[in-house]
C-alpha cells in the first residue's frame, strides 16, 4: 500500500452555516441567562410599535358604539399618557374627536398579564379642536373607556409564549414585572 491519506472532501459552505448556526445558539443561550434577573429598559418606540398594532380598537355597547384609533403613546412620572383619536355613536348622536388618557400600570405575574390602572380621561377634545364640556355622550364614554379597559388586560405576555412554544420556538425570558418610572417603561426578569 502506498502511504496515501485519504482525507474527506470539505464543503466550505456547509462547514460556514454550521459554524454560524452554532454562534447563534450559543448567542441566545447566553443572551437568555444574561437577560436573567435583570431590569430592561423598553424604548418607547417599542411600546409605541406594540401598541398601534392593536389598533384600531371598536367596542359595541348597549346604547353606544366607541371607535378608537392612530394611538401615541408617551411617559410622565409614573403614567403613561396615550392620545387617540376617536368616534362614537351613542343614542344617534355621533362624535369625533381626540381623546387625552392617562393611566398606571400593573403587571400580573402569574397570568403574565399587563393592566392600565388608575386610568383617567384628562380631556376630550371634538373634530373642531374644542375640549368638550360633560355632556351625556362624553360622560358615557369615559365610563365605558375606564371600565372596560381596567377589567382587560393591554398585554398578555404568557399568550405570546403559549403562541411562541406552539410554533416550536424557544421560549422567552420569565417577566417578573412591567413599571413605569422617572418617564420610562421598564421589564424586570
Amino acid at each position: 500500500m502506498e502511504g496515501k491519506i485519504k482525507m474527506k472532501k470539505v464543503n466550505l459552505k456547509s462547514l460556514i452555516k454550521s459554524i454560524l448556526l452554532m454562534m447563534v445558539m450559543l448567542f441566545g443561550i447566553i443572551s437568555c441567562n444574561f437577560l436573567a434577573n435583570k431590569t430592561i429598559h423598553v424604548p418607547n418606540s417599542v411600546i409605541q410599535e406594540k401598541t398601534s398594532k392593536k389598533f384600531p380598537i371598536t367596542r359595541n355597547f348597549i346604547v353606544a358604539s366607541v371607535t378608537l384609533k392612530n394611538p401615541k403613546v408617551d411617559f410622565k412620572d409614573e403614567k403613561m399618557l396615550i392620545e387617540t383619536d376617536y368616534s362614537m355613536n351613542f343614542l344617534d348622536e355621533n362624535n369625533k374627536g381626540k381623546m387625552y388618557l392617562s393611566s398606571g400600570i400593573r403587571y400580573d405575574e402569574a397570568k403574565e398579564e399587563l393592566y392600565l390602572v388608575d386610568l383617567t380621561v384628562d380631556k376630550i377634545v371634538n373634530d373642531e379642536g374644542q375640549e368638550t364640556g360633560n355632556s351625556k355622550a362624553e360622560n358615557t364614554l369615559k365610563t365605558l373607556i375606564t371600565n372596560y379597559v381596567e377589567m382587560s388586560p393591554i398585554y398578555k405576555y404568557g399568550e405570546e409564549e403559549r403562541k411562541r412554544k406552539s410554533k416550536g420556538k424557544k421560549s422567552k425570558v420569565k417577566v417578573k414585572n412591567m413599571y413605569i418610572k422617572n418617564g420610562k417603561f421598564f421589564v424586570r426578569t
